[in-house]
């Protein structure tokens, strides 16, 4: 593969008024600077990290990295390594975001920035799987790190995706996505237009050995193109509720009674309840800016803000229920007789 060349500033720098374009360019650069530190502190903590999107995605999708926008770096480590990379970003001033449903990442934000007011923090997201993905976080690992590509990030080598695995990380991010996302379609678009059959095949073969091809086939039939080959190459049709609630028409309260129904344990679903009803302060902090911009954002950032926003949380999940459990009962439904 290629090597992209990218220069960057510090990550500190404030970003100035600027043009559309010129802001993609300048947010991924500062974007860049950051995978560079992170990925540099790593290293001298004898971690390996792999770069799952940003740059990668840009480069062999729009044919330039500044004509993407990414605000994140996606970064994967093997499981092993996962607790000492947290301990790393920590060390670089970065705070953990807690998602509730999540289990294949973790999003950590520099805490100095955040509190700052910074609209663009850095962010990580600190991987040990992919969403989709049902096999062990120690096989992903091995899937998708056995001959990396690598290129030119913030001025360091970075450890990118080989193709087939970032086609397949392309399908999986739309089927997340789902119907309704428009930059992971956009993506998925180019991806079936760019990457030619061999590498379709490439990446269904790694599909299935890390048991992703309901994600993997859901993703693909968000796009006509993609239909037509999912047929070609003999995708299953079936999808779990969870791949199917996130393929449709996003409804993240419907995927949050999915994750809660599928704990195995009382002890493991009252812990995900008391989380979904009581989140950490960073992650509401995050939330009221999303789901209350009815109220003003000084007011919004403040103690009194966030009280709010707790008081006005289970009100939210409340609404959002009925919906949510029609949506799940579809979900369900749609499976064939054989795949529950």
């Amino acid at each position: 593969m290629g090597r992209v060349i990218l220069r960057y500033s510090s990550s500190r720098e404030p970003l100035p008024p600027l043009t559309s374009a010129l802001r993609t360019a300048a947010l991924g650069l500062r974007v860049d600077a950051v995978t560079a530190e992170v990925v540099t502190a790593m290293r001298e903590a004898g971690i390996r990290a792999l770069l799952l999107k940003g740059p990668s995605i840009a480069t062999w999708l729009y044919g330039d990295a500044a004509a993407r926008p990414y605000e994140d770096s996606d970064l994967l480590v093997a499981p092993g390594s996962y607790s000492q990379a947290g301990d790393v970003l920590r060390g670089l001033g970065f705070d953990h975001r807690e998602y509730l449903w999540r289990r294949d990442s973790q999003t950590w934000l520099r805490a100095s920035e955040t509190s700052g007011g910074d609209p663009y923090p850095s962010c990580v997201d600190l991987h040990r799987s992919l969403n989709g993905v049902g096999a062990s976080p120690g096989t992903v690992w091995e899937g998708l790190a056995l001959d990396a590509d690598t290129m030119q990030v913030g001025g360091i080598e970075v450890e990118v995706l080989r193709l087939p695995a970032r086609a397949l990380h392309v399908a999986l991010h739309a089927a997340q996505h789902g119907a309704d996302a428009g930059r992971p379609l956009e993506d998925l678009a180019r991806a079936l237009r760019v990457a030619d059959e061999p590498v379709w095949r490439g990446a269904a073969d790694l599909a299935r050995r890390l048991d992703a091809l309901p994600a993997f086939g859901a993703g693909l039939r968000l796009d006509p193109d993609g239909t037509r080959l999912a047929e070609r190459l003999r995708l299953p049709a079936e999808r779990p509720p969870e791949v199917a609630l996130r393929a449709g028409p996003h409804n993240q309260v419907a995927i949050a009674l999915e994750s809660l129904a599928s704990e195995r344990s009382l002890l493991a679903r009252a812990r995900l309840l008391v989380r979904a009803l009581v989140p950490s302060r960073l992650y509401m902090r995050h939330w009221s800016a999303t789901h209350m911009t009815w109220w003003p954002t000084a007011l919004r950032q403040g103690s009194l803000g966030l009280s709010l926003a707790y008081v006005w949380r289970p009100i939210w999940l409340l609404l959002r229920l009925p919906r949510a459990v029609a949506a799940l009962r579809r979900a369900r439904r749609s499976q064939p007789p054989d795949a529950g």
